[in-house]
């Protein structure tokens, strides 16, 4: 059964980060760490708002939205960014926006 689940995330990860424009294969624990920070961080996107200010707790992104999603996350993330944070939309091959997409995968693909 683990085994299965392990197997599951890896292709779920796959998909979703390959879609992103971020290679199929676990991303590092530093582009992750970036995405943390830039998550929880005002200031590091330039936005009136931190992402973590209303993801968190019941409100925290489902494993199941993000794999719904695929390859539009970082559209979804960017609608978020100007919308509801009153940021700036990121490109889509970033290194930020690599790193929103990898944090946010890993958060919720256990």
């Amino acid at each position: 059964m683990k085994k299965e689940i392990f197997l599951g995330s890896i292709l779920l990860s796959g998909i979703i980060l390959g879609g992103a424009n971020l290679k199929a294969e676990d991303p590092s624990a530093d582009l992750i760490q970036e995405g943390k920070k830039l998550f929880t961080t005002k200031e590091l996107l330039g936005a009136k708002y931190p992402c973590i200010l209303c993801h968190k707790g019941e409100k925290a992104i489902k494993k199941s939205k993000i794999a719904g999603l695929g390859d539009k996350l970082p559209d979804v993330i960017n609608k978020y960014l100007v919308q509801k944070a009153k940021g700036k939309a990121l490109p889509k091959d970033s290194r930020e926006m690599k790193a929103l997409v990898a944090y946010i995968v890993h958060e919720h693909s256990v």
